[in-house]
């Protein structure tokens, strides 16, 4: 997705955002069906990794970056409510998932989510709209040199960079933690965490977006990843009770996924919006990384260490806050006053 994103966002910048996600609804309603058809591990891996990889890279930037121009007093708040989303259906959509597979199966269960896909990109694709008049559309510049040759735009693509090393693991790996840490449980308590965890990020993206509006993206975003990474340093790595693994949860999924919600603002605000599908899959390219190896990482040192949880905890923990720590520079060069908004 995010190799693809780059792509996406500028054409989307260019020829306008609707084409994009009828073409990214088009290729994951493929990728249900063929999924439901599937009977090896490769064919999921194509369907539900290569075609729903793509798919997300057309429709992701633009629909992060659409709010951003019909709001510009409750920018960081609008977006953070259309990637809270991401986290109701994850939790939502996990719960109904389990039990169907129960009751139907795995295929009828994959059909059913089919139509309940195809119906929901579809009343989407009807709500959206575009703001900005086709002849107002920037031109693409593949490869902007005034970036790269700016050090406020690495230190921002820095903190990208980092966070989602830690970001990944505790999502993977929570459930386990929570059946290693109190055994015996009922399976749908074991996987109660990662709802739990799912709802409260719904809720973090969206108040603290919010947030941002008041006191400035790029303050919000330096101080929910410091938050997020002292969650993991200060309560994961010493719990080891249930109600010690639902606070943790609840905490943690406030304020992991915001640099995801907040990505357009903070690109708003340091370059303006022009450019702003483009600019945020450039951002979110810094991700791809992270995304591939953070949480294979995190399971390596956990087995690496013999089970150490307090060990990946610190790990997972330490490079959030070095991302937090990444944005200072572009926080500091544009904005010198420590308590301005910004």
């Amino acid at each position: 997705m995010t190799l693809g994103g780059i792509v996406s966002g500028k054409l989307a910048d260019r020829y306008g955002y609707k084409p994009f996600l009828a073409a990214g609804a088009f290729v994951w309603i493929a990728s249900m069906l063929a999924s439901v058809f599937c009977t090896e591990i490769w064919q999921f891996f194509i369907t539900m990794g290569v075609m729903q990889g793509i798919s997300d890279a057309l429709i992701f930037p633009p629909i992060v970056a659409l709010p951003a121009q019909w709001f510009k007093r409750y920018r960081a708040f609008t977006t953070g409510i259309v990637v809270a989303g991401c986290s109701v259906g994850g939790a939502i959509g996990s719960l109904i998932y389990r039990q169907l597979i129960t009751e139907v199966g795995l295929r009828k269960s994959l059909a059913i989510f089919t139509a309940i896909h195809a119906f929901c990109l579809g009343a989407a694709y009807l709500m959206i709209e575009e703001r900005r008049p086709a002849h107002k559309r920037t031109k693409i510049v593949w490869f902007d040199s005034e970036y790269f040759k700016d050090p406020v735009f690495w230190s921002v693509a820095g903190c990208f960079f980092f966070v989602v090393f830690g970001y990944l693991g505790p999502i993977f790996l929570i459930a386990t933690f929570t059946v290693e840490k109190v055994p015996n449980l009922h399976d749908m308590l074991a996987a109660l965490p990662v709802v739990v965890l799912n709802f409260s990020a719904a809720l973090g993206r969206t108040l603290v977006g919010f947030v941002a509006d008041k006191f400035g993206p790029v303050n919000s975003l330096m101080v929910a990843i410091t938050l997020s990474g002292l969650t993991q340093l200060v309560i994961w790595m010493f719990v080891t009770t249930y109600g010690g693994i639902i606070t943790f949860a609840i905490l943690y999924g406030f304020f992991c996924g915001c640099f995801i919600s907040l990505v357009a603002a903070v690109v708003a605000r340091i370059y303006g919006a022009d450019r702003l599908a483009g600019l945020s899959g450039l951002l979110l390219l810094f991700n791809t990384p992270g995304y591939a190896v953070g949480a294979p990482l995190a399971g390596a040192i956990l087995s690496a260490t013999g089970n150490n949880w307090r060990a990946v905890a610190g790990y997972c923990g330490s490079v959030q806050i070095l991302a937090a720590l990444s944005l200072v520079y572009a926080r500091l060069k544009r904005e010198p006053r420590i308590f301005a908004v910004y």
